[in-house]
């Protein structure tokens, strides 16, 4: 009788420890399937520099998930504007590049698109309400947005294009803190020098690492 009873007092508190284990495995399995900073879309940001502006705007270690990017596509795309005729251009709608989520909870980070442009857009960098970079043709900063305009020129038949790689921080991701545009314009550049030696551009004017102010 005594050997029956710890049974049935064992059994059920083992249970509860695998259940207890269950509620957990979950969300760790999850973040396990996410990337590292330096990993995702192709490894754009695997400069330390940029791993870590990356880290800054994500999380420190967060696994981050990157499904809904279309890298190839965003190459492919660009490649064909470079060879239409220019009487026939269109402004080109942005192609996600790199779209990161956490692992651990899909909460949306950033999206980086980029399109072809027809021109790079005057006055911009002079907006009280941007901070301006020297790198590629234009690159500016603000509270949840960076952009980088840069001219690509590939090898015949492709003709001179101008590109913009532009980055969007999702409103739900509150990693507001002072050096914010720094890191969000490093991202920026980054993706565009990923996407430029994709294509073979020459002539971008874009720089490795941080790219410095160009006013405050």
């Amino acid at each position: 009788m005594r050997t029956t009873t710890v049974h049935r007092i064992v059994l059920p508190v083992a249970a509860l420890a695998l259940a207890a284990t269950g509620c957990t495995k979950g969300t760790d399995d999850a973040a396990a399937k996410g990337q590292a900073a330096s990993e995702v879309c192709g490894g754009f940001a695997e400069e330390p520099r940029v791993a870590s502006a990356l880290e800054a705007v994500a999380g420190k270690d967060v696994r981050l998930t990157a499904d809904r990017s279309e890298p190839d596509r965003v190459v492919s795309e660009l490649r064909k504007a470079a060879r239409t005729p220019q009487s026939g251009k269109e402004r080109m709608r942005g192609i996600p590049f790199c779209t990161l989520e956490a692992a651990a909870d899909e909460k949306n980070v950033l999206t980086v698109t980029l399109r072809e442009a027809l021109a790079v857009p005057t006055g911009e960098a002079s907006k009280a309400s941007v901070t301006a970079y020297s790198t590629g043709r234009l690159a500016t900063s603000s509270d949840l947005f960076a952009s980088v305009y840069f001219t690509c020129r590939m090898p015949a038949p492709a003709h001179e294009i101008v590109l913009a790689a532009e980055l969007e921080r999702a409103d739900e991701n509150e990693a507001d803190h002072a050096g914010i545009r720094d890191e969000q314009i490093t991202l920026a550049n980054a993706a565009a020098r990923h996407v430029a030696a994709e294509l073979g551009c020459t002539g971008t004017g874009l720089v490795r690492g941080v790219p410095a102010k160009a006013r405050s």
